[in-house]
């Protein structure tokens, strides 16, 4: 024991022969000490934790680990980065989970369905627009055909009620209590497929089947258990192979047809006498059945749900076959067969002759398209429904469908498809270089044999314009000629434009008001504008006359270029108050930025200090 417990049992023994010790005041003294203790070792632990040497032990250690737990955590706490790391790994979560079993199918159905549902219930057009393609051809085709037969129905039970036999039957039917039509069928009855059943060869369950509209019906599994059966007894009964069964059996007036393949049989039940040929059909159906579902027919467990769309196939061998209500030909008078020949060479006849006419037509629309410039026939030629027409079309060129509806043809048989190209006609050429170059009314464009020939007068800016476009017309392409346009600025317009850019205005400094000695130059450019305005109007062209403001480079640039603005607002002013038209000058500010010399003198200043003026001619 060691010293404390010894102490401990010292102080719990009141029989100890030291009385004279208070052993109550000992023990209240040592629990004091104790917790004293305690509190100086919790004071110690928490000095070392904020030890910084502890911490750069820490790190030094796990420094790796707790980087990347706070990456994780800073993933997983960010949702657009936990979002993106979702997305790299669901797609090959979703493969796996597919692929493992079905599971995930079977979770997420209920949630896709009410999607779907939810979707189409706020755009049900979606649902609509999906199916369409589908639904609405077979909707059409079944119409058809229940139309179809319908006719064909109706047809049959009206040449048998208007013949002496269909009287006859119609008395039996009437007599008996069976309808017509089931009466019609037995007597005209060749042989009729009522039912087509596929088994399963091994476990004998019926996999699917097909029955004929009216026909007699059994339970589908009794009718395979009982074929199964019926085989086993043969087989039994005569020893045969595992390989060999019945191919026919017949009951009263049905007869069995059975096919045998490697893991189903298609069986047959037929009344009447059918073909042999019906022997390859059912043959061709039951091998097209093993070559599309092999698999499904080997690991056949019962479960018919994988082969809900063979009924399909096996519909086809659903077939009847009855005799024609013509099939006992009566004599007919001869002056009756007579009428009917002249009446079908009357109606071919007829035939013939539109038919020439169309061809007609049509030989002369396909000529007036050879002949219509920008247009070349690759092919032409008549189809099953009317003609077919495919070439090469400028769009500047004559409209095919326009001419088709002047050539007395009917435009829904004529099936037409033109390919755009650009055309070397003079004609579509010139059409052409009129909408890109838009001639003033003082020129004009021509055909001249295989040139184009402009003529007239233009300004040099027009004229370089046609230069630049009849330089980049394509190879073989008539060529552009402008050698008899004459530039305007070579004439009087030409003239009156460099007089009156000839002239100037000086100011002295700081004026924006010109000098008395300017009223001269002020009215000779006024008068100049005036003459060039009228002379313009007869060409057809539009004069604009700009008065550019300037200034020496003295003081700052920015007064500098407001006294430029004034002195070009008024030198405007006087020219308009000597006649000019307002529509016809615009002004500007230029400053000291375009200075007619450098400035090393007072006179070279004073000359920069001006009102210049510049003429161009809009077509």
């Amino acid at each position: 024991m060691g010293a404390s417990g010894r102490t401990l049992g010292w102080l719990l023994n009141e029989s100890a022969s030291d009385t004279g010790v208070d052993r109550d005041a000992l023990a209240r003294a040592l629990i004091e000490l104790t917790r004293e203790a305690e509190r100086e070792k919790a004071a110690s632990a928490a000095a070392a934790a904020q030890d910084p040497r502890l911490d750069q032990l820490r790190r030094l250690l796990l420094g790796h680990e707790i980087a990347t737990l706070s990456r994780l955590r800073e993933r997983i706490d960010d949702p657009e980065l936990f979002a993106d790391a979702v997305s790299r790994a669901l797609p090959s979560a979703i493969a796996q989970a597919s692929a493992r079993d079905q599971r995930l199918g079977e979770v997420l159905a209920p949630t896709l369905a009410s999607a779907t549902q939810s979707s189409i219930r706020k755009d049900p057009r979606t649902l609509v627009n999906i199916i369409y393609p589908v639904i609405v051809p077979a909707i059409r085709r079944s119409i058809t055909e229940t139309i179809d037969a319908t006719f064909e129905s109706l047809n049959r039970t009206l040449a048998w009620s208007l013949s002496w036999r269909g009287l006859k039957w119609r008395l039996e039917a009437w007599r008996t209590g069976v309808p017509f039509a089931q009466v019609v069928l037995r007597h005209t009855l060749v042989y009729r497929v009522e039912h087509v059943f596929l088994i399963h060869r091994h476990t004998g369950l019926l996999i699917a089947q097909a029955t004929a509209q009216d026909a007699a019906g059994q339970d589908p599994q009794l009718v395979s258990s009982m074929l199964v059966a019926i085989q086993d007894f043969v087989r039994d009964s005569f020893a045969s192979g595992q390989d060999d069964a019945l191919d026919s059996l017949r009951h009263g007036e049905l007869l069995l047809w059975c096919e045998q393949g490697p893991a189903a049989s298609l069986v047959a039940v037929i009344r009447g006498t059918p073909p042999e040929s019906l022997h390859t059909v059912l043959n061709d159906t039951l091998m097209r059945i093993h070559a599309e579902r092999g698999q499904a027919l080997a690991d056949f467990d019962g479960d018919s749900a994988p082969f809900a769309d063979v009924s399909a196939q096996l519909a086809e061998c659903v077939r009847l076959r009855q005799l024609s209500p013509h099939g006992r030909r009566r004599r007919r008078r001869p002056w009756l067969a007579g009428l009917l020949l002249l009446a079908v060479l009357g109606v071919a006849t007829d035939a013939w002759r539109q038919a020439r006419h169309e061809a007609g037509l049509w030989s002369n629309y396909v000529e007036r398209l050879r002949g219509e410039p920008g247009i070349v026939v690759a092919s032409a030629g008549k189809t099953t429904d009317g003609w077919q027409l495919s070439g090469l079309r400028d769009p500047l060129a004559a409209d095919p469908d326009e001419l088709l509806r002047l050539s007395g043809l009917d435009p829904a048989r004529v099936h037409a498809s033109w390919q755009p190209y650009q055309a070397l006609n003079p004609s579509l050429v010139l059409q052409r270089l009129q909408a890109l170059l838009a001639p003033p009314p003082t020129a004009g464009l021509a055909v001249d044999g295989d040139r184009i020939v402009a003529s007239g007068e233009a300004s040099a800016a027009w004229l370089q314009k046609a230069r630049d476009i009849g330089r980049t017309l394509p190879a073989g392409t008539p060529q552009l000629e402008l050698a008899a346009v004459r530039d305007l600025d070579d004439g009087e317009l030409g003239r009156l434009r460099r007089d009156i850019e000839a002239k100037a205005v000086l100011f002295d400094f700081g004026e924006v008001i010109p000098g008395g000695a300017f009223d001269a130059t002020l009215d000779e450019v006024a008068e100049g504008i005036r003459q060039l305005a009228e002379l313009s109007a007869r060409l057809g062209v539009v004069p604009r006359v700009t008065i550019t403001g300037h200034s020496d480079s003295t003081g700052r640039s920015s007064a500098n270029l407001s006294v430029s603005v004034a002195r070009a607002e008024v030198v405007r002013a006087l020219l308009i108050k000597r006649g000019v038209g307002p529509e016809t000058v615009t002004v500007r500010g230029a400053g000291p930025l375009e200075p007619l010399n450098r400035e090393e003198s007072e006179a070279e200043r004073s000359l920069n200090r001006r009102v210049s003026f510049r003429v161009a001619i809009d077509e």
